[in-house]
């Protein structure tokens, strides 16, 4: 399965999915799977709009990680326009208790990552250790990172 995502850093920090499934709470960085004549940018693209209610423009790709079978793409965006939290995506009216769990768009402040939890832990790692996120973004953008998170 190919996925893709994106690093989405404002002043606001880091635009999340708030996962709440098997009462366990946990982040994701805002993706999903490519379909079938998409690339991974157009599906990054979508799935943020979907997801977040955003319209982005795709910078460039800074990670790709490998997780069992799936293959992930992500990319760095910026917002051009939409409104945060809007996302109607058939996931962001999923309950909780439900077996998929809960999805809501959320800032994450770039400070409060280590506590958050959020997914893909080696991306979420290099922003926590980068003294400062915005140029390692910048500095992702040369060559994406290449991780095999194992699965």
């Amino acid at each position: 399965m190919i996925r893709a995502g994106v690093v989405l850093l404002t002043e606001d920090g880091i635009a999340a999915i708030e996962r709440v499934r098997d009462g366990r709470t946990y982040h994701v960085l805002p993706g999903g799977q490519v379909e079938e004549g998409e690339s991974p940018a157009e599906a990054a693209r979508r799935e943020v709009h979907e997801e977040l209610g955003l319209l982005v423009k795709i910078r460039e790709a800074v990670a790709v990680v490998h997780f069992g079978d799936s293959t992930q793409h992500y990319f760095v965006a910026e917002v051009v326009g939409g409104e945060f939290g809007t996302g109607d995506g058939p996931e962001m009216g999923s309950a909780a208790d439900s077996e998929r769990g809960s999805y809501r768009a959320v800032w994450l402040p770039v400070t409060d990552l280590a506590a958050s939890d959020l997914r893909p832990r080696p991306i979420a790692a290099a922003l926590e250790a980068a003294p400062d996120p915005w140029w390692l973004l910048e500095g992702w953008m040369v060559t994406p990172v290449v991780i095999d998170e194992g699965g």
